[in-house]
């Protein structure tokens, strides 16, 4: 096969090639030598090198080297030519950011893009594709562009033809349009340039940079093609079990050669770097900086060559979440995290008011609301009772939640969301963003507890960055006549996530690189993970937007498999020049499938070996557990409550009955799971409205005969009054006027339904609505809301709550009754209840579900006689005795709360914690307890057996 890549650079005639050790080469940029690389990588390694170098040396100061990657060598070229205003630099080059955006404006305006959804997205793209088509120098005239079936290309080309326009109309000039005009000012002698020109870290050359180098050749210039001596010297092929184990083992032999060489220079190589780079990190953690660290000891020995997109770090995460409570409905979740970010003013002295009012929005609100509503609930004053009475002034005061320092920020975010609703030119917008957040206390709160010297210099690197960002979006004044609050906010969130961050840090022996890094560079060590047969070769991947026989003829990059099988052969042939000492390792088995090494390290020069040398002490997970086992004796109970701080109220008894311990956490301790909002109506919301509605309707009615009173029309009329202002006063449902209507029309079908069901009944009156009890069970107070008592004519009360749920009165009874709340509402009664039942009211239907004294009182109770019923029938016939039950029950259930019993012991295993929506499993850890009990009856049974 004949080697396109390594001829084509061979085509520059008078190009010269040398190949040379390190030293010889940083004694040639001391000479005055300039050197160009193929990527800005290998250009700041090896400034850093020089500077080593020069050091070493005794020097104590020195003019720094000349080192440039070649896009910024051509950005200098460009520079120098406008300077001297040679023919073609007059219009300007823009930025990375006013390329897309010319981009963007040139695909919204043409016809052929109004059938797509995004058209912009397409911009990143294109530009790309039209640098290699300059690169490469393919014809635009060609009549591939138009014969083909393939509609992308035509489209292409018409749109190139509209930004070409563009660019000529505001006097721009695309970056890949300058190397013509460099070309012909260099071949005319124009353009001073260095007269020594070296070349490193290129693996071939594209048809314009031989034209450009040519150039420079043809002008006098030396010019010379660099490489660093070879040290090869032996390679492996290890086989892994899999990609975990083969990061594990690659850790253990980085730390073996750290340790057993301190001076030695360590490379690691990764395939796919950017997807692997939180998995690779952690595993060198693991194994070279286990535990926690002091603030000393928090240097890495290794660098990872890869930064991270600027979005993701954590400071700039807060900024964007923070601009995103400007939009008109805010998700619950970017609202925690401003809550919780120590990046705000006020973060750690109202930390536990912001905490509570996550709490308080997650239980009151859906998943999306507006600033309005967060502003009024941090600031909320506590004005109204539990029935929605005004308090006297001096009985008001602040929840729980309240928050001064974050009602002052979320003030300030509703006053500039109010006063910014006109278009602005970027840079406005970029100028007011940045005074915005300042003025909210981002990012160095006063508040933020002392860092150390390293975070703060990767805090300061990474505010430096952010404004870097800022100036980018400010650029876009030159592409864009103005541009609106949201899309400025989208356009800055997208130059910082194009934005690589990667924090400047002291050099490190330890080296973490991408698989096309490694040109030009050298190391005693070097691992390279991740080759095998499904992916090196690399697939092809031919541009979609260029004919596929143009590619092909000129053999563009990633067009065809040959063409990457020869790219694959040289940065192997590369890889394998790069340490004396060098290890190629591929998992065995991937998502349970075998895989094979890559065909391309069946090479004599590389020896398969059974495992290299790795570093064979235990990692902090062997250690702990061959640690001596601790004794382990008698849990302890916490003790008796000894004051009444009890949280809830009759929640603690069903809690005791559930498990034990979550009557301790959730009721002792006050632990809680945060809920997660739905976008629709919560069951729980549901619920609430329901009882309001038909609270209120019985305030009005009072007595089933004033119900019966009223004809279908008038009860409707009335039954939608109240849930039209229940509906209406919710503050999460004003948000969504279209859920308000719906959830309306669904409360008073239910309300209805309920109310047909009521007609049935033996007349009664209803005494009691929402009653407030405060009661005493083993001296330990509980409040109890009931939500109804009604009073029957011929004597005796009922009491009533109402379920939107299902529910089961089997759960009332036996040692550990999972829902005791009727039982306690019956034992608190001033005299025995006639009755104790729950209210169903459902789309299924409505129904009464409970214990009554006699028949009649209730439709279809007492239930009909049966082996399912019986314990209904039984409890109803003898109330008293029931009730007295109920009372021993509660009592002891109430006695060992108090007295600490706590117990990680729910009534039915991991079913109790499923089906009653525990949120402590994380907690207690029960998930683990019930495996060693699983574990330990194992066991049991083989010694048995």
């Amino acid at each position: 096969m004949t080697n396109f890549l390594s001829d084509i650079s061979t085509q520059i005639s008078g190009l010269s090639a040398q190949t040379l050790e390190l030293e010889t080469l940083f004694e040639r940029l001391k000479s005055g030598h300039s050197l160009i690389t193929g990527n800005s990588r290998l250009a700041r390694v090896l400034t850093n090198q020089y500077n080593q170098w020069r050091a070493d040396q005794g020097d104590r100061q020195w003019q720094s080297p000349v080192i440039s990657s070649w896009n910024l060598w051509l950005d200098e070229l460009w520079e120098a030519a406008s300077l001297k205003g040679m023919t073609g630099t007059r219009r300007a080059v823009p930025g990375s950011r006013q390329l897309i955006s010319l981009w963007e404006s040139t695909l919204i305006n043409e016809p052929l893009t109004h059938q797509l959804i995004r058209p912009e997205s397409l911009a990143n793209q294109l530009c790309k594709t039209r640098s290699l088509i300059f690169e490469w120098q393919l014809d635009l005239k060609d009549a591939s562009w138009f014969c083909g079936e393939n509609e992308n290309h035509a489209a292409f080309f018409q749109w190139n033809k509209a930004f070409e326009k563009r660019c000529e109309k505001g006097h721009w000039i695309s970056p890949e349009d300058r190397l013509s005009p460099l070309c012909k000012t260099l071949k005319e002698g124009l353009l001073p340039a260095s007269d020594n020109i070296d070349l490193l870290g290129f693996d071939e050359f594209s048809p314009a940079q031989t034209d450009l180098l040519s150039a420079l050749i043809n002008n006098g210039n030396m010019v010379c093609r660099l490489t660093i001596a070879s040290r090869q010297n032996r390679a492996v092929l290890w086989k892994c079990k899999d990609s975990k184990h083969e990061l594990q083992q690659m850790a253990r032999w980085v730390r073996y050669w750290f340790e057993k060489e301190p001076d030695s220079t360590i490379a690691v190589v990764v395939m796919d770097l950017q997807a692997r780079r939180q998995v690779v990190e952690r595993q060198l953690e693991e194994i070279l900086t286990p535990g926690n660290q002091t603030a000393t000891q928090r240097a890495k020995p290794w660098n990872i060559s890869m930064g991270i997109p600027l979005t993701r770090v954590a400071m700039i995460e807060t900024a964007f979440d923070l601009l995103k409570l400007l939009d008109e409905r805010i998700d619950i979740q970017a609202i925690g995290r401003v809550l919780r970010s120590p990046w705000l003013r006020g973060s750690v002295s109202e930390r536990n008011k912001r905490a509570l009012l996550e709490k308080c929005l997650r239980d009151q609100y859906p998943r999306q609301l507006k600033l309005g509503e967060l502003v009024f609930r941090a600031g909320e004053i506590k004005k109204r009772d539990h029935r929605g009475e005004m308090l006297p002034p001096d009985e008001q005061k602040p929840q729980p939640w309240n928050s001064p320092e974050l009602t002052a920020i979320l003030g300030i975010l509703s006053r500039f969301k109010n006063d910014n609703k006109r278009k602005l030119p970027a840079s406005a917008w970029a100028e007011s963003f940045d005074r915005l957040l300042l003025s909210l206390g981002w990012p160095l709160s006063e508040d933020l507890p002392q860092q150390a010297a390293e975070e703060q210099d990767y805090n300061w690197q990474a505010l430096q960055s952010w404004r870097e960002g800022l100036r980018e979006l400010a650029s876009l004044d030159a592409t864009t006549n103005g541009l609106e609050r949201k899309t400025a906010i989208i356009q800055l969130k997208q130059i910082c996530r194009e934005r690589i961050f990667q924090a400047h840090t002291p050099g490190a022996p330890i080296q973490v690189l991408g698989l096309y890094e490694v040109n030009g560079l050298r190391f005693d060590h070097l691992w390279v993970v991740g080759l095998h047969n499904d992916n090196w070769p690399a697939s092809a991947k031919p541009n979609p937007f260029i004919p596929g026989s143009l590619q092909r003829a000129v053999n563009l990059p990633n067009s065809s498999p040959q063409r990457e099988l020869e790219v694959a052969r040289i940065i192997t042939q590369r890889l394998l020049e790069t340490a004396p000492d060098c290890v190629f390792s591929y998992p065995g088995q991937l998502d349970g499938e075998d895989v094979l090494p890559s065909p391309l390290l069946a090479v004599d020069t590389i020896e398969v070996q059974s495992e290299p040398p790795t570093w064979q002490g235990n990692d902090w997970r062997s250690i702990v557990a061959d640690a001596e086992k601790p004794q382990i004796g008698p849990l302890g109970t916490p003790g008796q409550l000894i004051h009444s701080t009890a949280i809830g109220g009759s929640s603690i008894l069903k809690h005791q009955a559930l498990c034990p311990f979550r009557a301790f956490a959730s009721n002792r301790l006050g632990a809680d799971g945060l809920e997660t909002p739905v976008d629709g109506i919560s069951p729980i919301l549901h619920g609430l409205l329901v009882h309001r509605v038909l609270e209120l309707f019985w305030k009005e009615t009072k007595t089933q005969a004033a119900l019966l009173h009223l004809d279908e029309e008038t009860l409707s009329a009335r039954v939608r009054e109240h849930v039209d202002f229940v509906t209406s006063d919710d503050r999460g449902l004003k948000q969504r006027p279209a859920f308000r209507l719906v959830e309306a029309d669904r409360i008073q079908r239910h309300v209805m339904d309920y109310l047909a069901l009521e007609k049935q009944r033996e007349a009664f009156e209803v005494i009691a609505f929402e009653e407030r009890i405060q009661t005493e069970i083993n001296g330990q107070t509980i409040n109890l809301v009931i939500d109804r008592i009604d009073r029957v004519a011929a004597g005796g009360d009922i009491i009533i709550d109402y379920k939107t749920g299902l529910e089961d009165p089997r759960k009332w009874f036996g040692d550990r009754p999972e829902n005791p709340q009727l039982p306690l509402y019956a034992i608190t009664a001033k005299k025995s209840p006639a009755g104790v039942v729950f209210g169903i009211i459902r789309d299924d239907g409505c129904h009464y579900k409970g214990v009554v004294k006699r028949g009649g009182l209730l439709p279809e109770l007492p239930p009909k006689e049966s082996k399912a019923n019986q314990y209904l029938v039984d409890a109803g016939n003898d109330l008293p005795k029931t009730i007295a039950d109920w009372r021993r029950v509660l009592q002891q259930l109430m006695t060992d709360f108090l007295e600490g019993e706590s117990a990680i012991d729910p009534k039915h295993g991991l079913k109790t914690c499923d089906n009653s929506y525990c949120k402590l499993q994380s907690f207690c850890r029960v998930g683990d307890l019930e495996k060693q009990r699983q574990i330990s009856l194992n066991k049991e049974q083989e010694l048995s057996s």
